[in-house]
C-alpha cells in the first residue's frame, strides 16, 4: 500500500524482522487465508520514525523515509464521516453470516475492529521512485481528467484478457532494466504458487505451479477473477511501487497489494496481517476483494449514484467532501483505499501535495492513464462484456485464438442475436445456441452460407477437433462447417449432411468436403463436392452420395439432366466379382473390377433383370446405355452380350453366335431391324432362333448360324 511510513518506522521493523529474508524469494510457499484473521498485540515501539525528508528518496536506505506531510489547512470543510458503524454487534453479525458462506469463500477474512479488509493507508506519493526516474517534467504537472466519482468504468476494471503473460513480462523488464545487486525486482521474481478453485467472486481456476513468475501470476489471477490484468499492474505500483522498484525489500512482495493491511497502526500506519503475506496471496485476494465489494451486500457506504462522504486523509481532522460514485469500479478503488486527493494532491501532478493530501486513487489515475491511456471503455480497443466477455475469456482473452476485439458488441440479428468481432474470429449469442466462438476460418464458410440469416442458423457449438486427418468442426442449427488441412472450411447443410453421412462422412468413401454447396442444378437441385465424390440433392429425392467410382458413368448419360436423374441410395457393394451398384431415379450405374461403371437406364433394366442381371448370361455393362440409335432407338454392351430397344420391340438381349452373326449383318441398321424375341432353343435340330423386326438368325449346332424371312 504505498512505500509508506510502514518500511521506516521500527513498529514494522520488530513486527517483520523475523519475515525479512535478504532477498525476495523464488519459492515462498503461500499461506492458505483463514476464515477470520488472527489478530496479535501491536509490537512495541523501539525506536521513533526518521524525520521525513519533503521528497521521498529513490535511493536505497535501511529505512526508506516516509512522504513529508505540510502542516496545510484542510481545503473543504469536515464533514461526516459515512463509514460502517464501529458497533460490535454488527462485527458479530457480519462475521456470523461470513461464515455461512460456502468453503470457497470461507478462506476470505471478516470485516475486524469496525474496518474493512484492503489497502486504506496513504500510498507513498512516488513508491517505487517512478517519479525520480521519468524526470522533473512531472513532478510539476496538474493532474488533468480526474473524476472523484468515476475514476474508471466497470469495463476497463473488470474485462480481463488485456494482457497476456508475455506481454506483462516485456512491460516488466522496459520498466526495470537492472536491479540494484542484492535484490530481486519483480521482473525476476518467481515463486511456488498453490491452486485457488473457483468461488463466488473468483468464479475461474487459478492452477498453482512449481514456478510462476510475477507476470504469469498476475495473469491467472485476472483470468481466475476477471480483473483487468492492467488494473492489478497498476494497483501493485501504487500500493507497493513494484513495477519500477529497483531496490525492493521482501517486505513489498510480502504486502504487495496491500491487502489486510488496514491504517489501524499508530499515526494511521499500516497494521498488516502475516497471514495474507505472500505475492499470490496478495494479488488473489486483492482481486477477489474488487469483486467482493461489487456483489457483497455488506459494502454498502459508496452506494453507485449517490452522493457519499468521502476523506480526505486518515486523519480525520482533515474532513471529507461529497462525492456521486459512478459505478462500481470506482466504489471498488474507495473500499480498497478509502481517501479522495484533495486540490494540493491534484495540482501536484505525481508530486507532494499538503499534510490533508493522500495519494492512492490519484496514483491509480496517474500511472493508469500514463501507461495504458484512458480509464474508460475497458481498457480494450473495444469494450467486451456479458456472456461473450465471459466466453472470450475462456478461451484465453486477447492471448488466446481470438485475440483483440476489432468492433463493439452488435445486436438486433435473427431473433434477438449478438455477435462481436475479434482479431481471430467472431463470438455469437443466441437464444438457441448460447454464446460460441467461431474462428475466422469457420466464419468465413458460415459467412459464404448466409450466417445466421442463411440456412445454417446459428452456432451450436464451439469448434471441435481430432477428426480423422487433424480435421475439424462446428455444429449449427441446420448443418454443420467443416475444415481439413489442403481443403479448408466448407459450410455442410442439413440436406447435404444426411448424405454424407450415410457414408460415414469424413471416414467413409467421400472424406471431406472441397466446395460450398451449390444449386440451380436441374428440379431445383443441388450438390457439394467432396474429396473423392459429391453429394446430390433434390426435393424429390432427397441426398444421395456418388462417389468418384459411380460419377464417371453417371456423367456418360448426362448426370442429373438426363436419363438417370438424381440419384436415390447411396452406393452399395457386395455383388459377384466384388461389383457394386447405385440407384438413379431412372436406372441404376453398376461397377465391378473388370467391367467399370456404367450406367443401366429403366429402358434396359428389365430385360437385364429378368436375366438374370450381373449374375446372368449377360453379366456386368462394359459400356452405358446409348441411344439416338436407328428409330430412335438404344443399345447396351454387356460382358455377355448386348441388349436393344426401340419403341416398336421393348427391350431384347442378343449373345452368343446369335449377337455374332447380327453385328455381321449391321445389327440394329441391318434389314433385320431390331430383336423382337430373346432367342428360343426348342427346335428338332437342336438349334436356337430368334425372331428380329424383318427376319430370323437361327443357330444349329456343328452347322453355325443362317438367316432368313
Amino acid at each position: 500500500m504505498r512505500g509508506r511510513a510502514l518500511l521506516a518506522t521500527a513498529v514494522i521493523a520488530v513486527l517483520c524482522g523475523a519475515l525479512l529474508p535478504t532477498t525476495a524469494s523464488a519459492v515462498t510457499s503461500t499461506p492458505s487465508p483463514t476464515p477470520t484473521p488472527v489478530e496479535t498485540a501491536a509490537p512495541e515501539e523501539t525506536a521513533a520514525p526518521a524525520e521525513p525528508e519533503t521528497t521521498p528518496s529513490a535511493d536505497p536506505t535501511a529505512t526508506p523515509s516516509a512522504p513529508a506531510e505540510e502542516d496545510a489547512a484542510p481545503a473543504e470543510d469536515v464533514a461526516p464521516d459515512e463509514a460502517p458503524s464501529e458497533d460490535a454487534t454488527a462485527e458479530e453479525d457480519d462475521a456470523a453470516r461470513l461464515a455461512t458462506e460456502d468453503a470457497g469463500d470461507q478462506a476470505i477474512p471478516t470485516p475486524e475492529n469496525g474496518d474493512y479488509i484492503g489497502s486504506n493507508t496513504v500510498d507513498e506519493v512516488d513508491p517505487g521512485g517512478y517519479l525520480a526516474a521519468m524526470g522533473d517534467e512531472f513532478q510539476t504537472t496538474s493532474l488533468v481528467g480526474f473524476d472523484a466519482g468515476d475514476i474508471i468504468d466497470n469495463a476497463t476494471m473488470y474485462t480481463s484478457g488485456t494482457m497476456s503473460a508475455s506481454q506483462i513480462q516485456t512491460f516488466f523488464n522496459g520498466k526495470v532494466r537492472s536491479c540494484q545487486a542484492g535484490y530481486t525486482c519483480l521482473k525476476d521474481f518467481s515463486m511456488r504458487t498453490t491452486s485457488k478453485e473457483p468461488n463466488s467472486y473468483c468464479t475461474s481456476r487459478y492452477a498453482g505451479s512449481s514456478r510462476d513468475t510475477a507476470a504469469q501470476i498476475i495473469s491467472k489471477v485476472a483470468k481466475a477473477c476477471n480483473v483487468s490484468e492492467k488494473v492489478l499492474i497498476v494497483m501493485l505500483q501504487k500500493e507497493q511501487g513494484l513495477i519500477t522498484h529497483v531496490w525492493p525489500s521482501d517486505f513489498r512482495f510480502d504486502i504487495a497489494m496491500g491487502y489486510a493491511c488496514p491504517d489501524t497502526g499508530p499515526g494511521n500506519s499500516a497494521n498488516c496481517d502475516a497471514t495474507y503475506f505472500g505475492f499470490q496471496n496478495q494479488m488473489y485476494m486483492a482481486a477477489y476483494q474488487l469483486q467482493r465489494y461489487t456483489k457483497d451486500s455488506y459494502f454498502s457506504w459508496y452506494p453507485v449514484g449517490r452522493s457519499s462522504q468521502v476523506l480526505w486523509h486518515p486523519n480525520s481532522s482533515c474532513g471529507s467532501a461529497a462525492v456521486t460514485i459512478k459505478n462500481d469500479a470506482t466504489a471498488a478503488l474507495y473500499y480498497y483505499t478509502p481517501y479522495q486527493p484533495n486540490r494540493a494532491a491534484l495540482n501536484a501532478g505525481y508530486g507532494v501535495g499538503d499534510s490533508c493530501s493522500s495519494y492512492g486513487n490519484r496514483n491509480f489515475y496517474n500511472y493508469y492513464t500514463d501507461w495504458f491511456g484512458p480509464t474508460h471503455g475497458g481498457g480494450l480497443p473495444f469494450v467486451v462484456d456479458g456472456a461473450i466477455a465471459s466466453k472470450w475469456r475462456a478461451l484465453g482473452g486477447q492471448d488466446g485464438a481470438f485475440g483483440l476485439p476489432t468492433g463493439s458488441e452488435v445486436c438486433g440479428l435473427v431473433d434477438g442475436g449478438c455477435y462481436q468481432r475479434f482479431e481471430g474470429g467472431a463470438i455469437y449469442t443466441s437464444a438457441v445456441g448460447g454464446t460460441r466462438a467461431v474462428l475466422n476460418s469457420m466464419l468465413a464458410a458460415w459467412s459464404r452460407a448466409g450466417k445466421e440469416q442463411g440456412e445454417m442458423g446459428y452456432p451450436l457449438s464451439d469448434r471441435s477437433c481430432g477428426l480423422s486427418g487433424d480435421g475439424c468442426y462446428q455444429r449449427f442449427e441446420s448443418g454443420a462447417v467443416y475444415w481439413s488441412s489442403g481443403n479448408g472450411a466448407h459450410a455442410v447443410t442439413s440436406r447435404i449432411l444426411a448424405g454424407w453421412s450415410a457414408v460415414n462422412k469424413e471416414n467413409g468413401a467421400l472424406l471431406y468436403p472441397t466446395t460450398d454447396m451449390v444449386c440451380g442444378l436441374a428440379d431445383d437441385g443441388c450438390y457439394q463436392a467432396f474429396q473423392r465424390g459429391a453429394v446430390f440433392w433434390s426435393d424429390a429425392t432427397g441426398a444421395a452420395a456418388i462417389t468418384n467410382r459411380m460419377t464417371p458413368a453417371w456423367r456418360e448419360v448426362g448426370k442429373e439432366s438426363g436419363d438417370l436423374g438424381y440419384p436415390t441410395s447411396r452406393m452399395m457393394c457386395g455383388l459377384v466379382d466384388g461389383g457394386c451398384y447405385q440407384l438413379f431415379q431412372g436406372g441404376a450405374t453398376f461397377w465391378s473390377s473388370a467391367t467399370g461403371a456404367h450406367a443401366i437406364t429403366d429402358a434396359m433394366m428389365p430385360t437385364w433383370r429378368v436375366n438374370g442381371k450381373e449374375t446372368g448370361k449377360l453379366g456386368y455393362p462394359t459400356e452405358s446405355t446409348r441411344c439416338a440409335l436407328a428409330d430412335d432407338g438404344c443399345a447396351q454392351q454387356f460382358a455377355g452380350g448386348q441388349i436393344y430397344w426401340s419403341e416398336a420391340t421393348g427391350s431384347k438381349p442378343v449373345w452368343g453366335s446369335m449377337m455374332l452373326r447380327y453385328d455381321e449383318l449391321g445389327n440394329e441398321e441391318s434389314w433385320l431391324g431390331y430383336p423382337r424375341t430373346r432367342e428360343r432353343c426348342e427346335y428338332a435340330d437342336g438349334g436356337c432362333r430368334q425372331f428380329f423386326e424383318n427376319g430370323w438368325i437361327h443357330w444349329t449346332p456343328g452347322k453355325g448360324t443362317r438367316v432368313g424371312t
